[in-house]
């Protein structure tokens, strides 16, 4: 039996499936920035939900909740389920474990703290896969954020300690206090400019989450633009009713790899527009497996069945 705590508004949509498990026993608030922790007798098991990192900036993922939780364990076992994971940059982050008697785990991101998917999209799911299916697709590619660079700067390392941010002051004590500056970030604007400039037609805009939602039935396909890490709750949104939602070409994945299920487009390439066009004309097909990524995979049951699943093989 584990001792659970968590913000139960972010950890929502898997809160009552936790409860219903025999493992856990949900005991009070996070004890971490944007991270679960579960004690056990033999076993400490936390799950990070924070966002990795924009592949744009070619950097490793900051170490402060690691540094914290290798800290706290004092040499006890430990998994460390991680929500957005990248063997490329958490690389640090599973050394650390790794040097410490822990072990990183890949997981899987959800609608943090979204009112919208809660209280429209959950309630209404049934009517809205109708209306997609009946809507005409007007529109090639929607594109449902907006275009602030600033909104998606990204702090550089801490004068004291180069495996953590200089906010990471603030939120786990480590380093020095003062500020370094940011990384800047242009990615959400640098892919909107290659759609803008090709032959698709594309639909760019930020609105409420409802608005959003039902725009997006009118698109062959909806793209998923990256933020401060890579990947965002549109994911989920669109495998939720059967969209085809488009990533571009990243390292990350989730504790079930969607790669075979979700099409991601190398914008490097000379030929982007091309491999782009073949999932326009395929998007029903792109469509059908999403859905089956989260009827198989993404569903609170199989989220918190993969958890219990990976714990019972470090017993």
């Amino acid at each position: 039996m584990f001792m659970a705590f968590y913000d139960t508004r972010r950890f929502k949509y898997i809160h009552d499936t936790l409860a219903e498990a025999d493992m856990f026993t949900y005991s009070g608030g996070e004890k971490l920035p944007k991270t679960a922790t579960f004690y056990g007798k033999e076993l400490n098991v936390y799950i990070d939900t924070s966002d990795g990192v924009n592949e744009s900036l070619e950097i490793n993922e900051y170490c402060g909740r690691i540094i914290k939780i290798v800290e706290e364990t004092k040499g006890k076992p430990f998994l460390f389920f991680k929500s957005a994971f990248s063997p490329e940059w958490s690389k640090n982050i599973v050394r650390i474990a790794e040097e410490n008697n822990g072990k990183v785990v890949p997981f899987f991101k959800w609608p943090f703290n979204h009112s919208g998917f809660f209280n429209y999209l959950l309630p209404n799911r049934a009517d809205i896969i109708k209306k997609k299916n009946d809507s005409k697709k007007e529109i090639d590619i929607g594109y449902f954020g907006g275009l602030d660079t600033s909104k998606y700067d990204y702090p550089k390392p801490n004068l004291g300690n180069q495996l953590v941010s200089w906010s990471d002051y603030k939120k786990f004590g480590i380093g020095l206090a003062g500020t370094t500056g940011h990384y800047k970030n242009k990615s959400r604007k640098y892919l909107y400019d290659k759609f803008k400039d090709s032959e698709f037609s594309v639909f760019q805009g930020t609105m409420n989450y409802q608005d959003y939602i039902n725009k997006s039935l009118q698109c062959k396909t909806t793209f998923n633009p990256p933020g401060v890490g890579e990947y965002t709750s549109r994911m989920l949104d669109q495998c939720f009713v059967g969209g085809t939602i488009v990533l571009r070409k990243t390292s990350y994945d989730q504790g079930h790899s969607w790669k075979e299920y979700l099409p991601e487009i190398d914008f490097e390439k000379e030929d982007w527009q091309s491999d782009y066009q073949k999932i326009i004309d395929n998007y029903e097909e792109w469509g059908e497996k999403a859905l089956y990524y989260y009827e198989k995979f993404w569903t609170p049951e199989s989220i918190v069945r993969y958890l219990v699943e990976k714990i019972e093989e470090e017993k």
